[in-house]
C-alpha cells in the first residue's frame, strides 16, 4: 500500500506544538540521529490524534498466520470486511499459543479494555527466558513491566535482529520514509520493522503517515518477535511510544 500524508493538518498542528529549537534530541536512539528527530506527543496531540479518523482506500490485507477476529466476531473473508468498512481498525495480539488471534476493533476504547483485562501469563524474564524467546520467536509479558528499559527497540528483521532503531517515551516518528537507516543512512525505515523489543509501556504502529490508517497495539511489558505472523511484517509507516 502506498502511503500517504492523509491528515497534513494534523501535522502542521503537531510541529506548531514542536516550536523551533525544541526538536528532541537524545530520546530516540538509533539511525535518528542521521535523520529527523522524533516528535513528543503532548496531551492535546494525542487527543486529536483519534478524535476523526481519516477513512482509508485501498487496503493491504493482514494475511495473519493466527485468525483475524473483528469485534468479537470471526472473520471468514478479510476482503470483504475491508470492502465494507469505512474506517480504520485498531489491532492488538489476544490469547496464548495456539489460542491467539489478531483482535480487530472499529472502536479503540473497546481494543484498549481488552487488553487491560486479558490473563497473558506474565512470568519474570531472566536473561535466559529473553535469550529463548529470541531465538524461538516466542511472546513472552512479563510480570512487572517497570524493570523493563523505557525505550522500545524496533528491527528490520524478526527475532530482534538487523538494523534497529529505538525510541523514548511519549515520541513518535510520524514518518518512517524520513527517518534514515543503514550503515551510510542511505535508505529509510518505512515498511521495514519487523519485530519489537519489551517495553516498559505501550506502543503503537500505523500503517500510514501522521499516526494514521490502521494500529497495530503492542501493550507494555510483552515483545512482538514477529510481526508478520499478525500481518504487520514490513508494513508501519509511522510508530509510537506512548510512555507513562
Amino acid at each position: 500500500m502506498a502511503h500517504r500524508d492523509i491528515d497534513q493538518a494534523g501535522e502542521r498542528a503537531d510541529r506548531a506544538a514542536d516550536p523551533p529549537g525544541s526538536a528532541v534530541r537524545d530520546e530516540g536512539r538509533g539511525s535518528a540521529v542521521r535523520g529527523e528527530q522524533p516528535r513528543r506527543l503532548t496531551p492535546d496531540t494525542v487527543r486529536d490524534l483519534f478524535a476523526d479518523r481519516a477513512p482509508l482506500g485501498l487496503v493491504r490485507l493482514f494475511e495473519a498466520s493466527v485468525p483475524l477476529v473483528l469485534d468479537g466476531e470471526p472473520v471468514e473473508d478479510e476482503e470483504r470486511m475491508h470492502a465494507d468498512l469505512a474506517g480504520p481498525l485498531h489491532l492488538t495480539p489476544l490469547g496464548r499459543g495456539g489460542d491467539m488471534v489478531l483482535a480487530a476493533f472499529t472502536d479503540r476504547a473497546a481494543m484498549l479494555e481488552a487488553v487491560r483485562r486479558e490473563d497473558r501469563g506474565y512470568e519474570e524474564l531472566s536473561p535466559e527466558r529473553r535469550e529463548e524467546a529470541r531465538a524461538s520467536l516466542k511472546e513472552i509479558c512479563v510480570s512487572n513491566p517497570t524493570v523493563l528499559d523505557a525505550h522500545v527497540c524496533f528491527f528490520e528483521d524478526a527475532g530482534e535482529q538487523g538494523d534497529e532503531e529505538c525510541l523514548g517515551p511519549e515520541l513518535g516518528f510520524p514518518n518512517l520514509s524520513r527517518v534514515r537507516r543503514g550503515f551510510l543512512g542511505t535508505q529509510n525505515w518505512n515498511d521495514v520493522i519487523s519485530s519489537l523489543s519489551w517495553c516498559r509501556f505501550d506502543v503503537s504502529l500505523f500503517d500510514a503517515f501522521d499516526w494514521q490508517g490502521n494500529e497495530f497495539f503492542a501493550p507494555k511489558g510483552c515483545n512482538t518477535p514477529d510481526l508478520a505472523r499478525f500481518g504487520w511484517g514490513d508494513r508501519a509507516a509511522s510508530i509510537v511510544n506512548w510512555g507513562s
